[in-house]
Protein backbone atom coordinates (compact mmCIF):
# COMPACT_ATOMS: atom_id res chain seq x y z
CA UNK A 1 0.00 0.00 0.00
CA UNK A 2 2.87 2.49 0.77
CA UNK A 3 4.06 2.23 -3.03
CA UNK A 4 0.33 2.93 -4.20
CA UNK A 5 0.24 5.63 -1.66
CA UNK A 6 3.51 7.39 -3.17
CA UNK A 7 2.12 7.05 -6.54
CA UNK A 8 -0.86 9.00 -6.15
CA UNK A 9 1.76 11.65 -4.08
CA UNK A 10 3.85 11.46 -7.47
CA UNK A 11 0.53 11.85 -9.72
CA UNK A 12 -0.77 14.69 -7.74
CA UNK A 13 2.71 16.46 -7.23
CA UNK A 14 3.01 16.35 -11.31
CA UNK A 15 -0.74 17.48 -11.91
CA UNK A 16 0.07 20.31 -9.53
CA UNK A 17 2.72 21.37 -11.14
CA UNK A 18 1.69 21.20 -14.46
CA UNK A 19 -0.98 23.16 -14.16
CA UNK A 20 0.73 25.89 -12.30
CA UNK A 21 3.87 25.94 -14.98
CA UNK A 22 0.80 26.76 -17.35
CA UNK A 23 -0.71 29.31 -15.18
CA UNK A 24 2.97 31.10 -14.67
CA UNK A 25 3.80 30.79 -18.85
CA UNK A 26 7.28 28.92 -16.94
CA UNK A 27 9.01 25.78 -18.21
CA UNK A 28 9.13 23.22 -15.42
CA UNK A 29 9.85 20.12 -17.59
CA UNK A 30 13.41 19.56 -15.13
CA UNK A 31 11.81 19.66 -12.18
CA UNK A 32 8.70 17.43 -13.46
CA UNK A 33 11.44 15.48 -14.70
CA UNK A 34 12.50 14.38 -11.40
CA UNK A 35 9.40 13.17 -10.58
CA UNK A 36 9.51 10.74 -13.32
CA UNK A 37 12.34 8.99 -12.29
CA UNK A 38 11.94 8.52 -8.69
CA UNK A 39 11.90 5.27 -7.15
CA UNK A 40 8.28 4.56 -5.22
CA UNK A 41 10.01 1.32 -3.48
CA UNK A 42 11.97 3.58 -1.24
CA UNK A 43 10.09 5.98 1.64
CA UNK A 44 9.50 9.63 1.00
CA UNK A 45 10.86 12.51 3.30
CA UNK A 46 7.88 13.98 4.88
CA UNK A 47 9.08 17.06 3.43
CA UNK A 48 7.90 16.24 0.09
CA UNK A 49 4.53 16.27 0.83
CA UNK A 50 4.92 19.04 2.56
CA UNK A 51 6.23 20.78 -0.48
CA UNK A 52 3.10 19.56 -2.66
CA UNK A 53 0.79 20.69 0.24
CA UNK A 54 2.61 24.07 0.59
CA UNK A 55 2.31 24.61 -3.23
CA UNK A 56 -1.39 23.25 -3.64
CA UNK A 57 -2.57 26.07 -0.54
CA UNK A 58 -0.79 28.95 -2.64
CA UNK A 59 -2.13 27.47 -5.58
CA UNK A 60 -5.90 27.70 -3.96
CA UNK A 61 -5.08 31.20 -2.67
CA UNK A 62 -3.82 32.35 -6.20
CA UNK A 63 -0.33 33.88 -4.15
CA UNK A 64 1.20 33.86 -7.60
CA UNK A 65 4.56 34.94 -5.28
CA UNK A 66 3.79 32.07 -3.14
CA UNK A 67 3.27 29.55 -5.85
CA UNK A 68 7.01 30.76 -7.55
CA UNK A 69 8.45 30.35 -4.26
CA UNK A 70 7.16 26.91 -3.28
CA UNK A 71 8.39 25.71 -6.83
CA UNK A 72 11.88 27.28 -6.23
CA UNK A 73 12.37 25.37 -2.55
CA UNK A 74 10.87 22.25 -4.48
CA UNK A 75 14.09 22.73 -7.15
CA UNK A 76 16.83 23.44 -4.37
CA UNK A 77 15.75 20.36 -3.01
CA UNK A 78 18.76 17.82 -4.40
CA UNK A 79 16.32 14.29 -5.62
CA UNK A 80 19.02 12.14 -3.05
CA UNK A 81 17.36 14.30 -0.41
CA UNK A 82 13.62 13.17 -1.03
CA UNK A 83 14.09 9.95 0.86
CA UNK A 84 13.83 8.97 4.14
CA UNK A 85 15.29 5.74 5.57
CA UNK A 86 14.81 4.41 9.29
CA UNK A 87 13.08 5.91 11.91
CA UNK A 88 14.32 9.86 13.37
CA UNK A 89 13.37 11.14 16.81
CA UNK A 90 14.03 15.68 16.86
CA UNK A 91 12.16 18.66 18.16
CA UNK A 92 10.10 20.12 16.25
CA UNK A 93 10.52 23.30 14.40
CA UNK A 94 13.66 21.78 13.12
CA UNK A 95 13.14 22.03 9.59
CA UNK A 96 11.39 25.13 8.03
CA UNK A 97 9.16 22.89 5.71
CA UNK A 98 7.06 22.21 9.19
CA UNK A 99 5.92 25.76 9.18
CA UNK A 100 2.77 24.70 7.32
CA UNK A 101 1.28 22.55 9.77
CA UNK A 102 2.71 24.53 12.61
CA UNK A 103 1.05 27.44 11.61
CA UNK A 104 -2.38 25.57 10.92
CA UNK A 105 -1.93 24.06 14.90
CA UNK A 106 -1.25 26.93 16.67
CA UNK A 107 -3.77 28.91 14.81
CA UNK A 108 -6.75 25.82 16.04
CA UNK A 109 -9.03 26.60 18.02
CA UNK A 110 -10.98 23.74 20.54
CA UNK A 111 -14.33 24.58 21.60
CA UNK A 112 -13.84 25.81 25.37
CA UNK A 113 -10.13 25.37 25.40
CA UNK A 114 -7.07 27.59 24.58
CA UNK A 115 -5.06 27.69 21.77
CA UNK A 116 -2.95 24.46 20.84
CA UNK A 117 0.07 24.08 21.99
CA UNK A 118 3.40 22.99 19.96
CA UNK A 119 6.75 24.47 21.37
CA UNK A 120 10.07 23.29 20.38
CA UNK A 121 12.11 21.61 23.25
CA UNK A 122 15.65 24.12 22.27
CA UNK A 123 18.51 22.32 23.62
CA UNK A 124 17.32 19.55 25.54
CA UNK A 125 18.76 16.17 25.13
CA UNK A 126 16.23 13.57 23.33
CA UNK A 127 19.09 10.51 24.01
CA UNK A 128 16.90 8.92 26.53
CA UNK A 129 13.50 9.38 24.51
CA UNK A 130 15.04 7.88 21.29
CA UNK A 131 15.80 4.58 23.75
CA UNK A 132 12.39 4.44 24.91
CA UNK A 133 11.20 4.93 21.18
CA UNK A 134 13.54 2.33 20.70
CA UNK A 135 12.42 -0.18 23.03
CA UNK A 136 8.65 0.51 22.10
CA UNK A 137 9.48 -0.57 18.41
CA UNK A 138 11.42 -3.71 19.92
CA UNK A 139 8.20 -4.56 21.98
CA UNK A 140 5.99 -3.98 19.21
CA UNK A 141 8.01 -6.04 16.68
CA UNK A 142 8.33 -8.75 18.66
CA UNK A 143 4.45 -9.49 19.19
CA UNK A 144 2.65 -7.85 16.25
CA UNK A 145 5.09 -8.02 13.12
CA UNK A 146 2.18 -6.53 10.97
CA UNK A 147 1.93 -3.33 12.82
CA UNK A 148 5.49 -2.99 13.33
CA UNK A 149 6.07 -2.93 9.49
CA UNK A 150 3.30 -0.80 8.69
CA UNK A 151 5.43 2.11 11.14
CA UNK A 152 8.58 0.95 8.93
CA UNK A 153 6.44 1.55 6.02
CA UNK A 154 5.03 5.21 7.12
CA UNK A 155 7.00 6.65 9.56
CA UNK A 156 10.36 8.17 9.38
CA UNK A 157 10.28 10.69 11.78
CA UNK A 158 9.02 11.15 15.49
CA UNK A 159 9.04 15.01 16.59
CA UNK A 160 8.59 15.85 19.84
CA UNK A 161 6.67 19.14 21.12
CA UNK A 162 5.87 20.16 24.83
CA UNK A 163 2.58 21.84 24.93
CA UNK A 164 -1.09 21.96 25.74
CA UNK A 165 -4.03 20.65 23.99
CA UNK A 166 -3.06 17.67 22.77
CA UNK A 167 -1.48 14.44 23.14
CA UNK A 168 0.01 13.81 19.48
CA UNK A 169 -0.92 14.43 16.09
CA UNK A 170 -0.65 13.13 12.36
CA UNK A 171 -1.61 14.96 9.16
CA UNK A 172 -1.32 13.86 5.31
CA UNK A 173 -0.12 17.14 4.82
CA UNK A 174 3.46 15.27 6.11
CA UNK A 175 2.96 12.50 5.44
CA UNK A 176 5.59 10.30 7.40
CA UNK A 177 6.26 12.35 10.35
CA UNK A 178 4.28 11.84 13.75
CA UNK A 179 3.83 14.33 16.54
CA UNK A 180 3.96 13.27 19.85
CA UNK A 181 3.98 15.31 23.07
CA UNK A 182 6.90 14.65 25.17
CA UNK A 183 6.38 12.10 27.99
CA UNK A 184 7.06 12.12 31.30
CA UNK A 185 10.51 10.07 31.76
CA UNK A 186 8.78 7.48 34.17
CA UNK A 187 6.19 6.62 31.58
CA UNK A 188 7.98 7.10 28.59
CA UNK A 189 7.56 3.78 27.00
CA UNK A 190 4.30 3.24 27.38
CA UNK A 191 3.50 6.19 25.93
CA UNK A 192 5.70 5.67 22.77
CA UNK A 193 4.02 2.28 22.43
CA UNK A 194 0.40 3.99 22.50
CA UNK A 195 1.00 6.90 20.28
CA UNK A 196 3.41 5.34 17.68
CA UNK A 197 0.67 2.55 17.19
CA UNK A 198 -2.23 5.63 17.27
CA UNK A 199 -0.37 8.27 14.84
CA UNK A 200 0.83 5.81 12.10
CA UNK A 201 -2.94 3.97 12.14
CA UNK A 202 -4.36 7.46 11.36
CA UNK A 203 -1.85 7.28 8.41
CA UNK A 204 -2.59 4.08 7.39
CA UNK A 205 -6.20 5.19 7.31
CA UNK A 206 -5.53 8.46 5.52
CA UNK A 207 -4.03 6.50 2.68
CA UNK A 208 -7.30 4.01 2.34
CA UNK A 209 -9.36 7.39 2.42
CA UNK A 210 -7.11 8.74 -0.22
CA UNK A 211 -7.59 5.67 -2.31
CA UNK A 212 -11.53 5.33 -1.21
CA UNK A 213 -13.72 7.25 0.16
CA UNK A 214 -15.02 4.18 2.32
CA UNK A 215 -18.64 6.06 3.00
CA UNK A 216 -21.47 7.70 1.72
CA UNK A 217 -21.92 10.16 4.98
CA UNK A 218 -18.64 11.06 6.48
CA UNK A 219 -19.74 14.76 7.47
CA UNK A 220 -22.58 13.71 9.68
CA UNK A 221 -22.03 14.29 13.23
CA UNK A 222 -21.89 11.48 15.77
CA UNK A 223 -20.28 10.95 19.44
CA UNK A 224 -16.92 9.52 19.12
CA UNK A 225 -15.27 7.52 20.84
CA UNK A 226 -12.02 9.52 22.20
CA UNK A 227 -13.32 13.00 21.92
CA UNK A 228 -16.04 14.23 24.47
CA UNK A 229 -17.53 16.16 21.30
CA UNK A 230 -19.85 14.60 18.60
CA UNK A 231 -17.58 14.83 15.23
CA UNK A 232 -18.08 14.10 11.67
CA UNK A 233 -18.67 10.31 11.19
CA UNK A 234 -15.16 10.19 9.21
CA UNK A 235 -13.52 11.16 12.06
CA UNK A 236 -15.57 8.90 14.48
CA UNK A 237 -13.68 6.30 12.26
CA UNK A 238 -10.13 7.36 12.36
CA UNK A 239 -10.93 7.16 16.13
CA UNK A 240 -12.46 3.20 16.23
CA UNK A 241 -9.69 2.72 13.38
CA UNK A 242 -6.81 3.72 15.75
CA UNK A 243 -8.28 2.25 19.19
CA UNK A 244 -9.05 -0.99 16.89
CA UNK A 245 -5.03 -1.29 16.31
CA UNK A 246 -4.17 -0.01 20.11
CA UNK A 247 -6.55 -2.58 21.65
CA UNK A 248 -4.60 -5.14 19.31
CA UNK A 249 -1.10 -4.60 19.86
CA UNK A 250 -2.25 -4.25 23.87
CA UNK A 251 -3.66 -7.01 23.75
CA UNK A 252 -0.70 -8.90 22.68
CA UNK A 253 1.85 -6.74 24.89
CA UNK A 254 -0.60 -7.75 27.80
CA UNK A 255 -0.10 -11.23 27.74
CA UNK A 256 3.32 -10.94 26.02
CA UNK A 257 5.09 -8.75 28.77
CA UNK A 258 2.33 -9.12 32.16
CA UNK A 259 5.22 -7.05 33.89
CA UNK A 260 4.34 -3.92 31.33
CA UNK A 261 0.87 -3.16 34.00
CA UNK A 262 -0.89 -2.18 30.33
CA UNK A 263 -4.21 -3.74 32.16
CA UNK A 264 -5.64 -0.41 32.94
CA UNK A 265 -5.11 1.06 29.13
CA UNK A 266 -5.84 -2.04 27.78
CA UNK A 267 -9.57 -2.07 29.54
CA UNK A 268 -9.94 1.80 28.46
CA UNK A 269 -8.87 0.34 24.60
CA UNK A 270 -11.71 -2.14 25.15
CA UNK A 271 -14.43 0.33 26.30
CA UNK A 272 -13.77 2.98 24.06
CA UNK A 273 -13.46 0.38 20.60
CA UNK A 274 -16.92 -0.89 21.92
CA UNK A 275 -18.25 2.61 21.44
CA UNK A 276 -16.47 3.91 18.35
CA UNK A 277 -17.83 0.40 16.76
CA UNK A 278 -21.61 0.69 18.08
CA UNK A 279 -21.48 4.00 16.07
CA UNK A 280 -19.81 3.36 13.15
CA UNK A 281 -21.95 -0.36 12.25
CA UNK A 282 -24.90 1.74 13.08
CA UNK A 283 -24.68 5.13 11.10
CA UNK A 284 -22.06 4.62 8.63
CA UNK A 285 -22.76 4.24 5.08
CA UNK A 286 -20.32 2.09 4.08
CA UNK A 287 -18.44 1.89 0.11
CA UNK A 288 -18.10 -2.00 -0.37
CA UNK A 289 -14.20 -1.35 0.38
CA UNK A 290 -15.61 0.69 3.56
CA UNK A 291 -17.91 -2.36 4.39
CA UNK A 292 -14.75 -4.95 4.03
CA UNK A 293 -12.66 -2.26 6.66
CA UNK A 294 -16.14 -2.34 9.11
CA UNK A 295 -16.01 -6.28 9.07
CA UNK A 296 -12.22 -6.03 9.88
CA UNK A 297 -13.07 -4.13 12.46
CA UNK A 298 -15.53 -6.56 14.22
CA UNK A 299 -13.41 -9.66 13.78
CA UNK A 300 -10.51 -7.80 15.37
CA UNK A 301 -12.47 -6.97 18.01
CA UNK A 302 -13.65 -10.37 18.34
CA UNK A 303 -10.71 -12.07 18.14
CA UNK A 304 -8.47 -10.29 20.75
CA UNK A 305 -11.19 -10.01 23.41
CA UNK A 306 -10.19 -13.46 23.55
CA UNK A 307 -6.49 -12.39 24.22
CA UNK A 308 -7.09 -9.70 26.34
CA UNK A 309 -9.22 -11.09 28.74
Amino acid sequence: MGVAWRQYWQKSSKDALLSAAESLGVCLDELIARFESIDLKRQLSPRMFSRLANLMEKMERQNVSGVMDAIQSWITDPPETWYSDGVTIESVGSHEWEALLLDEIRTTRVQGSSPLECNPLFFRDLTFFHRALRDALRLIKTVDRGMFGEISEHVTVVKLFQGRGMEGLSSPKAFGSVWINIPDENHALEWFLEHVVHECSHLNLNILMALDPLMDNPHEYYQAPIRPDPRPLFQVLHGTYVLSRNFRVHSKLHRAYPELNLAPKLDLFRNQLRAGLDVVCRQMKPTPSGELLLQSLIREYNDNMQISV
